[in-house]
């Protein structure tokens, strides 16, 4: 009987430590969908600038995966703070080009509330999670 608890209770550990949360590509792609159909109703979007924001939150989810991917398997035996800094560093670039080409095609007004709201959607998972008023 101690035997068989004991298996059943490193099974149970084993599998919790390895269901870790990572970025999931067909997460990111799904969420991006998701803020991008956010952004449109808050902000009013015509089909030309849901165009721009579908297309930019598509690449910004792309360019996030690749270095992601690239943080991941390239140093290996490098400190994890190191990892996180260096994807911190395209994360920030890859927002300031997103965030440039939609407020490129958005009205004055518009690009007010989009500074707002941008800070609703979670930077690495773009999990739309909003503000309590």
């Amino acid at each position: 009987m101690k035997k068989i608890l004991l298996t059943l209770m490193c099974v149970v550990i084993s599998t919790l430590s390895f269901s870790q949360k990572n970025l999931d590509k067909g997460n990111l792609k799904i969420a991006s969908v998701k803020a991008v159909d956010y952004m449109h109703k808050t902000l009013k979007l015509n089909e030309k600038q849901k165009a721009i924001f579908a297309s930019s939150y598509a690449e910004y989810a792309a360019n996030m995966m690749k270095a992601v991917d690239k943080t991941n398997k390239s140093k290996k035996g490098v400190d994890p703070k190191k990892n996180r800094k260096e994807l911190n560093m395209h994360m920030l670039r890859f927002t300031e080009k997103r965030d440039n080409r939609i407020k490129d095609c958005l009205k004055k007004k518009q690009v007010m509330q989009y500074d707002n709201l941008v800070r609703d959607i979670h930077p690495y998972t773009l999990e739309v999670k909003q503000r309590k008023k």
